[in-house]
Order: C-alpha cells, then sequence, then structure tokens
C-alpha cells in the first residue's frame, strides 16, 4: 500500500511538473508586443460595402491567394477561388451583411479579429446573425485574410420553409443552361423572396427537373410564381406548364 501511495505521489509530482513547464511554454510562444488594431477593425466596413455593393473583385482584394474559408455546415476550402464562390452565392442571393469587430489584434505581422454579423435577403428581412474570427497577415498588398471562419447562432434549419417545385422541360440543357452564372434564374429568385436554391435533374427521365427553394418571403415568391414575367422565364426556358407540381414543407 506505501508503495502506491509513493507511485501516486510521483506521479502527481510529475504531472504538476509537466503542468508548470507548460504554461512556461505557452507564455514564451505568446505574441509579443500584440496591441489593438482600428485598422483590422475598419476592415468589417470595407468588407461589407464591398459584398453589398456585389464588388467580389474588391473582396478577394482581402484574402491572400492561399487563403482558407471555413463556413459553416461544409468543408473548409482553400484559394481565393473558393471564397470567390462562397461569397458569391451570397451575392447572388441578393443578400447583404453587416459586420461588428469586437475585438481587433496584431502582433508584427500577423492579426485578428474577432465579430459578429446579421445577414438580410434582399428585401431587407433578417436571415442570419451569428460570430465570425478570423487571421490576417500582413503582406506587400498590406492587410489580408488568411483564415476566415464564421457560424450561425441559429439553429439548423431554424425559422426556413422550403418548397419543392418539380416540373418537365423541352430541353434539359437549355434549362439547366438558364440556372448558372450570375444572371441566372437564381438571381431572379432571390428577388422574389426565394434564398438558397438547389437545382435537380432526373436520372431516369431526360426531362424531368426541380428545385428546392427556400423561401424567405412566401407571399412574394408565390405572387411572382403566378406572374407574367414568370410565364415569361418559363416559356424561355422551356417549362412544360402543365406538368409544374409544388409543395410546400409540412412542419
Amino acid at each position: 500500500m506505501r508503495n502506491l501511495k509513493n507511485m501516486r505521489a510521483a506521479l502527481m509530482s510529475g504531472l504538476q511538473i509537466v503542468t508548470i513547464l507548460a504554461i512556461v511554454i505557452l507564455a514564451a510562444c505568446a505574441p509579443q508586443g500584440s496591441q489593438s488594431s482600428p485598422e483590422l477593425a475598419a476592415m468589417s466596413d470595407r468588407f461589407s460595402q464591398a459584398l453589398n455593393s456585389g464588388d467580389l473583385d474588391t473582396l478577394m482584394a482581402m484574402y491572400t491567394s492561399d487563403c482558407r474559408v471555413l463556413p459553416p455546415n461544409a468543408p473548409m476550402e482553400q484559394g481565393t477561388a473558393a471564397a470567390r464562390a462562397e461569397f458569391g452565392k451570397m451575392v447572388d442571393a441578393g443578400m447583404t451583411i453587416d459586420l461588428g469587430t469586437l475585438e481587433a489584434t496584431v502582433a508584427g505581422d500577423i492579426g485578428y479579429r474577432v465579430g459578429t454579423y446579421s445577414l438580410f435577403g434582399p428585401d431587407g428581412s433578417p436571415v442570419d446573425s451569428g460570430k465570425f474570427i478570423d487571421v490576417w497577415r500582413k503582406t506587400a498588398a498590406g492587410w489580408q485574410t488568411s483564415n476566415d471562419m464564421w457560424s450561425s447562432d441559429l439553429p439548423a434549419d431554424a425559422g426556413k420553409t422550403y418548397v419543392s417545385i418539380t416540373h418537365e422541360v423541352k430541353d434539359k440543357d437549355v434549362w439547366l443552361a438558364a440556372w448558372t452564372g450570375p444572371d441566372s434564374r437564381k438571381q431572379m429568385f432571390a428577388e422574389h423572396g426565394a434564398g438558397e436554391i438547389k437545382v435537380f435533374a432526373s436520372p431516369d427521365d431526360p426531362k424531368r427537373v426541380g428545385l428546392l427553394v427556400e423561401v424567405l418571403d412566401m407571399d412574394a415568391l408565390g405572387g411572382w410564381l403566378n406572374s407574367p414575367d414568370s410565364a415569361s422565364a418559363k416559356a424561355e426556358d422551356g417549362v412544360i406548364g402543365s406538368t409544374v407540381r409544388v409543395m410546400t414543407e409540412v412542419k
């Protein structure tokens, strides 16, 4: 029993020594001379202005070429092409953002920010809110983001409503082409109460296609789907009107 007590005492002593050493090492590695940075804090306004105006070129100039973006509910991706695609989805959906910086600190050529965001739909209604943390490097181009992570404060699918739309088309390739690019039908839907849209095509029926639409404003979307403008778009895309089926989410 005495040997067991001695072993425990030795073990606890060893753990205490390891803990003390870890604290010393972490203290030695902590950034020296870190200070608050109004310059990094001001990047929130610059980011918001670029995104809200759809200026992806200015937005991407704020990121390093090897940047990492870590969006919620999605894999981490690297490079400005990935960042452009991620924020391009927000621009295509007609969304705007408001950022607030809680902390902006730099130490030499490295900095970080912690803050909050609010995301709004095309009609100005709140869509999401959450927090972010990003890491910055001072490069030849100035301060640029090297790592960008954000997450929602809302539970998954909180307050969201989805609509499923299926129909047949005269030419699937023509219809699919209408749903790609900066001026695609996604932008048109975003202007009339829609959020994220997923596009589907049947593997068995060359004419059967469908959409899963996140609805931000049911009245606006429903009204537009029954409008002459919508009818014109359907005709242009080769939608066979008699085959259209709409289903709303049951909660």
